[in-house]
């Protein structure tokens, strides 16, 4: 009986370490703030729309765009039926890192990395990365992006 009641005690106390740690990871994990950059670069509209899109202030995230006049999409309400689907299970959790800026006079382009994580089974590869390269235009003081607008890799 004493073995059964030490296995026991080592199992909780397994237990409790373990829940210790998983709730010290969520409190000093999720608190860390982003450094904003300038509004009025092509990498600050960049970030602040892809934080937009993060809090889902689509609202905002629409402010940061450009749409030619040739473009289907003409009002904020086509975009939002654009780039939200009724069906869509979105499970996914992302995360984007900034990368290469090049500017060309009133044009610029914003490389960024997105990392995609889906729940997936044990043997399926829950996360990948893609390089999406943001395109700019400037517009008096500020920048906005003409592609892409479509947000496919929420999906």
């Amino acid at each position: 009986m004493n073995s059964s009641r030490r296995w026991l005690v080592i199992f909780a106390v397994v237990i409790g370490v373990l829940v210790i740690a998983a709730v010290s990871l969520v409190l000093f994990t999720n608190g860390s703030k982003v450094t904003l950059l300038d509004e009025n670069t092509p990498q600050g509209t960049v970030q602040r729309y892809l934080i937009a899109l993060q809090d889902s202030n689509y609202t905002k995230a629409y402010g940061y765009l450009y749409f030619n006049s040739s473009d289907k999409i003409s009002t904020y309400n086509d975009w939002l039926n654009s780039i939200v689907h009724p069906y869509s299970n979105n499970q996914n959790t992302w995360k984007a890192a900034l990368g290469k800026v090049s500017l060309n006079g009133n044009n610029a382009t914003v490389e960024v990395t997105i990392d995609i994580f889906r729940p997936g089974g044990l043997f399926s590869n829950s996360q990948y990365s893609q390089q999406i390269i943001f395109i700019l235009t400037k517009t008096g003081n500020s920048w906005l992006i003409t592609s892409p607008t479509y947000i496919y890799w929420i999906y």
